[in-house]
């Protein structure tokens, strides 16, 4: 099944109904750039610059009606070919007089087909439009099939679910073990709903879908809390075996695994559907950076990462920000020194596209590690010259820390729902003279602000 998304960064899909729908007694109208990825059968557009007519660019508008000076449309694709980042043109219109169940008037469909054939043969972009009203939105994008033009059903995506907006033509999927999951009396979500109503429960079980990369002691804990929470659509991803010694903290896995060397996804994706057997999980034996991910990992509204590696840390940050896809990264530390812990600690970081920061510029990816984890050979060159310690000397870990960060990971995450709490990009736990949680302002601040991975 096709799947069209276009992608807003943080902030950006609500400033642009704000400042659209100011005035309800005119339309009004808006031109976005947007760069255009298709992985698969799913297409993700990010939008990366906006522009707003001024008063004069109008020849004239009213409550039902707009038309633009054909000059401006023109000095925009101008701008458009000279900045070169982009190469799809999208074109957003009010209609104030609707109150919901936006639609595309028959008059809107001659203009943009016309439009679209003239961008196709003329410069060769790509061509989409949204149309907003007071309590919705409709969106699609164009496309040629034996050159004729054809509109295809869009979605806007944000970074967060606080910012969404109801989209007129998607038809929600329901059924019954979701309307019973969520009954007052009998439902195994009755008492979420009493904590985060039944609103966010509803966004949570119907719209949307999490990755999780790693599930080892820190991902499988993280899946299994989705799953307690009311995800009910997970991508697993992970290509490492159960052994003996993960039996401390893999939730899911038992002695039978580990004597069989079961893959981990397997083990943990059992586990979740004997709490909720209705749940559509999907279990990938793969590295994160294997190709053949790319198309699940785009139609994911959230990355969970939990691995404990360099490589594929920044290879699942390199998705998350080529797709506009929010992402939330744990991680956990336990130093021994002669028997005793001297630290026992962790963080949770957020990165939404659009805050302009990630794990590059925050310091959390070492290049030297990448190099030592994917080149063969270089890890004994590189910890013989002390660059990097051995890469076969296993961590410390244990069970409750894991659970720690796995559940601060996940209120991060349910904070993006309710907005119960400020947003932190990066929160630390420590237990050491005494547990506590407290925000990494420094971290934040200190951050390169031209970073060019995020920047």
């Amino acid at each position: 099944m096709t799947s069209t998304r276009i992608r807003f960064s943080q902030g950006a899909f609500a400033h642009l109904r704000q400042r659209l729908l100011a005035d309800p007694s005119r339309e009004a109208f808006g031109l976005l750039f947007g760069q255009r990825e298709d992985a698969g059968d799913t297409t993700i557009i990010r939008v990366v610059a906006s522009h707003f007519p001024m008063p004069e660019d109008y020849e004239s508008r009213s409550l039902a009606h707009l038309r633009l000076r054909r000059e401006y449309i023109y000095d925009r694709l101008v701008d458009m070919q000279k900045q070169g980042e982009a190469d799809t043109l999208i074109d957003v219109h009010t209609h104030p007089f609707c109150a919901g169940g936006v639609q595309f008037s028959a008059h809107d469909d001659a203009d943009e087909r016309a439009f679209h054939h003239w961008l196709t043969e003329i410069l060769d972009l790509h061509y989409a439009s949204l149309v907003l009203s007071r309590s919705d939105y409709a969106a699609r994008l164009w496309e040629r099939h034996e050159d004729r033009s054809t509109p295809r059903p869009a979605r806007v995506d944000t970074q967060t679910a606080l910012e969404q907006w109801p989209n007129a033509d998607q038809v929600r999927e329901t059924s019954k073990h979701d309307d019973a999951a969520m009954h007052p009396h009998t439902g195994f979500l009755a008492r979420s709903v009493l904590a985060l109503g039944l609103d966010v429960l509803r966004q949570i079980v119907h719209e949307q879908t999490i990755a999780v990369v790693g599930v080892g002691g820190l991902g499988s804990i993280i899946a299994e809390h989705l799953i307690h929470n009311g995800f009910h659509q997970l991508h697993l991803i992970d290509h490492d075996r159960i052994e003996i010694t993960n039996l401390n903290r893999i939730v899911g896995a038992s002695l039978q695994d580990a004597q069989q060397e079961r893959l981990k996804v397997d083990a943990v994706r059992d586990h979740l559907l004997r709490i909720n057997p209705e749940a559509r999980i999907t279990a990938h034996a793969n590295g994160v950076e294997e190709p053949e991910l790319l198309s699940a990992l785009a139609n994911c509204d959230w990355i969970m990462l939990a691995t404990d590696n360099h490589a594929s840390r920044f290879k699942a940050q390199e998705i998350a920000l080529r797709f506009g896809i929010p992402l939330i990264s744990a991680g956990v530390n336990i130093s021994v020194d002669d028997g005793r812990i001297t630290d026992m600690s962790g963080e949770v970081i957020t990165a939404r596209w659009g805050d302009r920061l990630c794990l590059n510029c925050l310091g959390r990816i070492a290049p030297t590690r990448i190099a030592a984890e994917t080149i063969p050979g270089l890890s004994d060159v590189l910890s013989q010259r002390g660059y990097v310690s051995g890469q076969d000397v296993k961590e410390p870990a244990v069970k409750t820390l894991n659970t720690m960060l796995a559940t601060l990971a996940i209120d991060t995450l349910l904070n993006q729902f309710t907005g119960r709490q400020t947003q932190a990009p990066i929160l630390v736990y420590e237990n050491n003279q005494s547990p506590c949680i407290y925000p990494d302002h420094d971290s934040v601040e200190q951050r390169p602000k031209t970073c060019f991975h995020c920047g």
